[in-house]
């Protein structure tokens, strides 16, 4: 196991909330939530955040196959999945994709103990850009694929941290969305990176 002094490095994989779309990326959850482990006194080492407004879970495997990572890091979060509801595709297609995903990112790890999280999707029909979309359906299909990502991390043993529910608590308020009104502001990305916080992580 690392030492608490020890520096940990830190990956972060997903899409468009991973990169803080639609913001400085400086006010996103990634940047928000290193600045607090800082503060807990937490030792960071390299970060790197590969992420892309609107990428799958499979675009998002196909660019860390290009990025030419290496296994050298202690701390790798998932988040993905909105693109592949987005645009309509079946909670089944995800499975599959997701599993390779999972196994992929697992081999970036510096060594066995190093850790793995798994973020659920979180619900972007409670935004102001869905005011006019079917928000019930939304909130369902979310909830299929997030169940999907949760039975993928007990079957590989990694933990699944669900904030599905902290970023649907954010309805009905505009300033906690970015001003394309679909994204987070870094109002609601600090709560999420107050979450991330209160979990035992081991960063």
């Amino acid at each position: 196991m690392r030492s608490p002094d020890q520096p940990a490095n830190l990956l972060h994989l997903g899409d468009s909330y991973t990169c803080a779309e639609g913001i400085s990326p400086e006010g996103g959850w990634v940047h928000s939530w290193h600045r607090k482990l800082a503060g807990k006194g937490s030792s960071i080492g390299k970060t790197r955040t590969l992420a892309r407004t609107g990428w799958t879970c499979s675009e998002l495997l196909q660019n860390m196959t290009l990025a030419r990572l290496d296994p050298e890091w202690n701390w790798i979060s998932i988040c993905i999945g909105v693109n592949n509801q987005y645009r309509g595709h079946d909670a089944a297609s995800f499975e599959i994709e997701l599993i390779e995903l999972v196994k992929t990112a697992r081999q970036l790890l510096s060594k066995p103990t190093d850790g793995l999280v798994l973020l659920s999707i979180p619900d972007w029909g409670v935004s102001p850009f869905a005011a006019d979309r079917n928000r019930v359906t939304i909130a369902a299909e979310i909830d299929a694929y997030n169940a999907v990502i949760r039975a993928q991390s007990n079957q590989v043993g990694v933990p699944y941290l669900n904030w599905t529910g902290l970023t649907r608590s954010f309805a009905g308020q505009p300033d906690a969305f970015a001003p394309d009104r679909l994204h987070p502001s870094a109002r609601q990305y600090s709560a999420w990176a107050e979450f991330l916080s209160s979990c035992e992580l081991g960063c």
